[in-house]
């Protein structure tokens, strides 16, 4: 009798045991959970701009948010932000046992006049590419003071005529529009010039306006095609998303409404034409492009 009671209470100590090993969480799987980075950059910006939230959160289980409709969003990541007046932004990370915020604030002024746009790069001996499309005329400053090669190639083709009746064929709101290689049908235009060599210079940056070179990832690829920020994009500067970066060779002096408006078509009115996603249903056309010299 007595060695069956002693079973008995052994066999209910270990399923006890068993049973709260199971249902025990430990605590030391959150502690990792850190705010690393959460920053807005630039941090003063003239209305109508815009600006990059970013952070880092490190965690198991985590969930982060930030204010101001951003809404849920992933550990590591950033959004193209234009806001209208000076606000603080508060990101909240949390977990199962703490939660921990991090705020980040950004300044926002009213444009000056008697100041330039873009990158402030600009001479009175650069030329102007005037971009005529079927939803208004974009004016960009080329950077021939800085990146010569680069406009070298953009003006020559302009010259030529190359660029008419070609489509902005790729379209991402708070990201950039690209165009410069297809026809609405689809049919694809070859330079003729062939590739050029990326040229990168130190005071040129994708700020919002900017036009660079698209290009495959080889980054000596680039021929005709295009793209013009909408809002800054930081990641495509050398050591982002690529290490070489993307080559910025002007900036948008007027018509970033028509820039802006061409990338509001995204995603209501782009679909996938001719296996590429992100193309306008309704094609915008680069009716020309023509240089008016310093």
């Amino acid at each position: 009798m007595k060695k069956t009671a002693i079973l008995l209470i052994a066999l209910m100590v270990v399923s006890v045991g068993f049973l709260s090993g199971c249902e025990e969480i430990p605590n030391e799987i959150f502690e990792d959970m850190s705010v690393i980075t959460f920053t807005v950059e630039p941090s003063i910006i003239e209305v109508g701009e815009t600006a990059n939230l970013s952070w880092v959160v490190t965690g198991s289980d985590t969930t982060v948010t930030i204010d101001n409709e951003i809404g849920n969003v992933s550990l590591t990541g950033h959004r193209i932000i234009s806001p209208n007046e000076t606000i603080t932004y508060t990101l909240t990370a949390s977990n199962l046992t703490s939660t921990k915020t991090a705020t980040t604030h950004i300044i926002v002024e009213e444009p000056d006049d008697n100041e330039s746009n873009g990158n402030g790069n600009g001479t009175a001996d650069n030329s102007i590419a005037v971009i005529d499309t079927s939803m208004g005329i974009i004016k960009v400053e080329l950077y021939e003071n800085k990146v010569p090669n680069t406009c070298e190639n953009f003006i020559k083709l302009a010259d030529d005529g190359f660029y008419e009746n070609l489509v902005f064929h790729r379209v991402i709101k708070s990201f950039m529009i690209q165009g410069g290689g297809f026809y609405a049908n689809g049919t694809r235009k070859e330079s003729p010039y062939g590739t050029i060599d990326l040229e990168i210079h130190p005071d040129v940056h994708h700020v919002d306006g900017a036009i660079a070179m698209a290009r495959t990832n080889d980054p000596n690829s680039a021929t005709s095609q295009f793209f013009i920020d909408h809002g800054s994009q930081p990641q495509l500067e050398p050591g982002g998303v690529d290490p070489n970066g993307y080559a910025v060779f002007g900036v948008v002096i007027d018509g970033i409404e028509v820039v802006r408006a061409i990338a509001s078509l995204d995603p209501e009115q782009t679909t996938t034409k001719y296996g590429m996603q992100n193309w306008p249903i309704d094609d915008v056309i680069i009716n020309s492009i023509t240089i008016e010299n310093p």
